[in-house]
């Protein structure tokens, strides 16, 4: 079995003819982190180009030498992926640390992919602290972009004015089992694109806690929270906290805050739950965020549940926000 290769520092790597390398994520926006990102992989990976693919699907239609570079927050969650061992048979990752995460973790890679080591390079990449939240809400308010994204992005994310808030009004009584209308999914789940509230409540409005929840189940909340934390589990959440809110505030009795490591896992980390409480009677009255704005609420009355990638929930701390809260169970 071979381990990972780490590349030595010092000069560009001799150019690999035919060598491409592909550098996937979301781009929202693409900044100049991303843009040091694959300039880093192109000189130390000896790379003959490198591919910016926005989209989840690249095209192969040839056999060519591909390398999937990505940062160590996101080689963190390869093993939810789709098929990543059919991935790992199509391409070397090549793993690039990223400011404010720890090292890529290859014993964690190897214990879930046995004998795939020689699959993986660890490359330095210049430390870019470049933050896609912070870009998003500085264009929200209308804040310069200098020296976080490239001019032409920049350009296109005043003209089209993305990123800027919504101008709907929240209806501020007290949410039940919604109506299907146009914010409604096709399950009959409420959905909104709206940003959660920056202290983790529900934008519900200020409704008795107990009234909300009695519309679900009889189960007390701090019960259905630890039935929550199983299902986080299941579905891999990371650095899983129940706070019990009681005597804090009265719109929830209980926060379950987890983490996942990419966009695919806070969705699938959502869904888990929704699905398996909806299984046991228990059904969500709303449903905050999107798993690509990296924060997604899902609000079961007395109990709120928030699934995070890390830099998002350092960014908000609501651990430090309701630092009065106590801590019922943590799940590493």
């Amino acid at each position: 079995m071979r381990p990972a290769v780490r590349t030595p520092p010092g000069h560009p790597a001799p150019i690999r003819p035919g060598s491409i390398g592909i550098l996937g994520g979301t781009f929202d926006p693409f900044h100049l982190g991303h843009l040091g990102l694959a300039r880093a992989a192109r000189d130390r990976l000896g790379l003959e180009r490198v591919i910016l693919v926005p989209a989840a699907d690249p095209p192969h239609s040839r056999e060519p030498d591909i390398t999937l570079v990505l940062s160590a927050d996101a080689f963190a969650g390869l093993a939810d992926w789709h098929e990543p061992s059919r991935l790992l048979d199509l391409a070397r990752i090549a793993v690039a640390p990223r400011s404010g995460h720890g090292p890529p973790d290859l014993d964690v890679f190897e214990r879930a992919f046995p004998g795939r080591g020689d699959r993986v390079v660890v490359f330095d990449a210049p430390p870019i602290d470049v933050s896609a939240s912070e870009i998003r809400r500085r264009a929200a308010r209308g804040e310069p972009l200098d020296g976080l994204v490239p001019p032409a992005v920049e350009a296109l994310i005043r003209a089209d004015r993305l990123y800027r808030p919504s101008q709907r009004q929240e209806d501020p009584s007290p949410v039940t089992e919604p109506m299907r209308d146009a914010s409604t999914s096709a399950r009959g789940r409420p959905v909104t694109a709206t940003a959660p509230r920056p202290d983790g409540l529900p934008t519900r409005g200020a409704a008795r806690a107990g009234a909300s929840i009695a519309a679900a189940s009889e189960r007390p909340p701090l019960d259905v929270a630890r039935r929550i934390v199983e299902l986080a589990e299941d579905k891999k959440a990371a650095d899983i906290v129940l706070l019990d809110l009681s005597g804090l505030t009265t719109v929830a009795d209980a926060f379950v805050i987890c983490s996942g490591g990419s966009e695919r896992q806070l969705d699938a980390i959502a869904e888990g739950i929704i699905e398996g409480m909806r299984s046991e009677k228990v059904r969500p009255i709303g449903r905050e965020g999107t798993a690509s704005s990296h924060w997604v609420l899902v609000d079961f009355g007395s109990v709120v549940v928030h699934v995070f990638t890390p830099p998002e929930r350092d960014y908000y701390s609501l651990e430090k926000h309701w630092s009065e809260a106590r801590t019922v169970l943590r799940v590493q």
